[in-house]
């Protein structure tokens, strides 16, 4: 099992206002799997975590709680243009001071 997922997963279904039903048809498995998930029966296939931090737009890091000193943090930047990416750093620069 893997530590505080069943209630990252519930918390965070509850938050997007979903189902379980829901959960399991968008992610195309059986309603009584994200049951099992979020009662830690069983933990979701390495797709699937994939897949569940698709839905509630988190990393699989989050779920997996993995944990990172804030000075080495990464941000995936890959899919954003140039103007987003200046969005961004103007962002990072408020928030810094």
């Amino acid at each position: 099992m893997i530590y505080g997922l069943a209630k990252k997963l519930t918390l965070l279904r509850q938050q997007h206002k979903l189902s379980q039903s829901e959960v399991a048809r968008r992610l195309n498995i059986s309603s009584s799997a994200v049951s099992a998930f979020e009662a830690e029966q069983i933990s979701p296939s390495l797709e699937t975590l994939v897949k569940l931090a698709n839905l509630y737009h988190v990393s699989t890091d989050y779920l997996l709680g993995v944990d990172y000193p804030r000075d080495k943090a990464v941000l995936d930047t890959s899919g954003l243009n140039k103007q987003q990416l200046t969005v961004l750093q103007n962002l990072i620069d408020v928030m810094k001071q």
